[in-house]
């Protein structure tokens, strides 16, 4: 069965406003009775924040209690401390883990805000760094650790999840500006009396980007399946997502290996489908989807990316 699954911009309740922390969802708390948290006063409310200790941070369960939506969205909010002198912008970063697979990497350079604190009067935080990941929905939970980098500088979290529920209905098929090839994702029914089903997908490979001119308001899906060349049954990867040139943000997404589903041209399989939610402002507006290049772990994979425009109930 199939399973659904940003820097800057408004977001709903799939989409998340950037510029205000852990407005939706539920609050973790991570594992541990030593964790030390600080009360940050962002937009005249306080949000609780947990220091990144040399051991790192451990959340469990994250997402066993979700009972709508197939997916759940997981957003990691962080900031710095940064003296109220010297350099602007403050670089800091941390890997985060789920469950075994590999730790992805982030790094961010962030200006002073704001924010203050009552625990730590006369402290400048930084503008929040932003990481959402997109998972299919879990029975017992995902476990995440996040660990910093080496002498990195003083750095709080706060993570939160929420279920991805929207209703509605898909009303067109979305395509890039310029004219590009579409392949074919073959999916075999698991009913023998049906036919099988066919979509059409771009390819996204290496340094190449789609790009598509969306008229808004509207939302639309971001599909994505990643191609298998190995022996791996479940394989990760980030798209890069772009509104006008600017950053919406990076997209985590992790998946597991269609049984019926493949590539038409080549035959070899691709992963079950993931996705991401865009909702676009009036108005007219490009947008671009790659695989950011500066992360070992998206070189040498293959993308399908497919847009669809929704409409709502």
């Amino acid at each position: 069965m199939n399973q659904n699954h940003f820097y800057k911009i408004l977001i709903s309740c799939i989409v998340l406003h950037l510029g205000i922390d852990g407005l939706f969802g539920v609050v973790h708390k991570p594992r541990g009775k030593h964790n030390e948290k600080i009360q940050l006063n962002i937009n005249e409310k306080n949000r609780t924040y947990y220091k990144l200790s040399e051991e790192g941070l451990t959340y469990k369960s994250i997402g066993n209690k979700i009972e709508k939506g197939d997916s759940i969205k997981i957003g990691i909010y962080s900031r710095s401390v940064k003296s109220p002198t010297g350099k602007k912008d403050k670089n800091y970063g941390f890997t985060i883990q789920i469950e075994n697979q590999k730790p992805v990497t982030l790094k961010y350079k962030k200006p002073g805000s704001k924010v203050t604190s009552e625990d730590r009067p006369g402290w400048i935080y930084t503008k929040s760094g932003f990481w959402f990941m997109y998972l299919p929905k879990k029975k017992n939970g995902y476990k995440i650790k996040i660990k910093p980098l080496k002498g990195n500088s003083v750095v709080y979290l706060r993570l939160t999840s929420n279920a991805i529920v929207k209703e509605g209905d898909f009303s067109q098929i979305l395509k890039t500006v310029n004219r590009q090839d579409r392949w074919r994702i073959i999916t075999q029914s698991e009913n023998s009396e049906k036919r099988e089903k066919i979509r059409y997908y771009y390819p996204l490979r290496n340094n190449h980007q789609l790009q598509y001119e969306i008229k808004g308001p509207s939302t639309v899906k971001v599909f994505s399946r990643i191609e298998f060349d190995n022996g791996q049954n479940a394989e990760d990867y980030i798209l890069r997502i772009r509104e006008d040139g600017f950053d919406l943000g990076n997209y985590y997404f992790t998946t597991e290996k269609s049984e019926i589903s493949k590539v038409g041209k080549t035959g070899k399989t691709v992963s079950k489908w993931r996705s991401v939610w865009l909702n676009i402002p009036e108005g007219r507006h490009f947008y671009t989807i790659t695989l950011p290049e500066n992360l070992k772990s998206n070189q040498n994979k293959t993308v399908y990316i497919r847009l669809k425009e929704w409409t709502k109930k």
